[in-house]
């Protein structure tokens, strides 16, 4: 009885290591991730700028031809410590102002704090997830 108990135990205890290993490979960026990547992107994009808070709201898989996207949705509130003026009416690629999810002209007060929301893209590489700041997570 003891030894068919312990079998049990054993196979169940696989089980739970298999998928808990299988889980690890289909990790999905999460609030930590999107909050490095965003503050990757303002460094690199001139924002002097510090994120408050990041909450991941929603994500979904984007599968296209031979491609594995992810898409984060998020929500953020960061401040400006020393202000800062947004351009934002005339840009035409995607940069800080689709990071900070503004569409129009506007100027920021020093220490100002700004809600944002708006969506990160991840593609699956070899390396992992590859974001928009160039690295994989």
């Amino acid at each position: 009885m003891a030894s068919g108990l312990r079998s049990v135990l054993g196979m169940a205890a696989g089980v739970c290591l298999a998928l808990t290993l299988s889980a690890c490979g289909e990790h999905m960026p999460g609030d930590a991730t999107g909050a490095k990547v965003l503050r990757n992107l303002l460094e690199k994009n001139g924002v002097d700028a510090k994120l408050v808070s990041f909450k991941k709201v929603q994500g979904r898989e984007v599968k296209r031809e031979n491609v594995d996207a992810y898409e984060l949705m998020y929500e953020a509130e960061i401040q400006f410590p020393e202000g800062f003026e947004a351009k934002c009416a005339d840009e035409r690629e995607r940069g800080k102002c689709a990071f900070l999810g503004i569409d129009d002209d506007r100027t920021f007060a020093k220490a100002e704090v700004h809600t944002s929301e708006g969506t990160l893209h991840f593609v699956k590489s070899e390396k992992g997830w590859m974001a928009e700041d160039n690295h994989a997570y």
